[in-house]
């Protein structure tokens, strides 16, 4: 599989995660930007913005929690790591197989 095969499925996963996973939190808090399956990783992680709390999963399983940093061309960077308060992480976007958004409701 090529890629951007790769990426266009990560996208379309991570976007179907979202719809079912925040179905039940629309109502109690707007999502700002909505996810669609177009586009690539580095795009869904753009639209949802710096400082939103995230958990990124690696293609060997590793998964770093924190809040989103600055997107790249071709990295993300991941800041206050849970655990790790004082690191940073900058990750390769080919890796990232998943993004896990946390949702607050009241």
């Amino acid at each position: 599989m090529s890629t951007r095969v790769k990426q266009i499925t990560r996208a379309a996963v991570l976007a179907a995660a979202f719809a079912l996973g925040a179905g039940a939190t629309v109502h109690a808090q707007s999502a700002p930007t909505p996810l669609s399956t177009a586009g690539d990783m580095r795009a869904a992680l753009r639209r949802l913005g710096e400082g939103r709390d995230v958990e990124i999963v690696l293609a060997n399983g590793k998964s770093y929690r924190g809040q989103l940093g600055a997107v790249g061309e071709d990295t993300v960077l991941l800041t206050r790591i849970a655990g790790k308060e004082l690191y940073d992480v900058l990750i390769d976007l080919d890796e990232v197989t998943a993004v896990e958004l946390r949702v607050r409701s009241n």
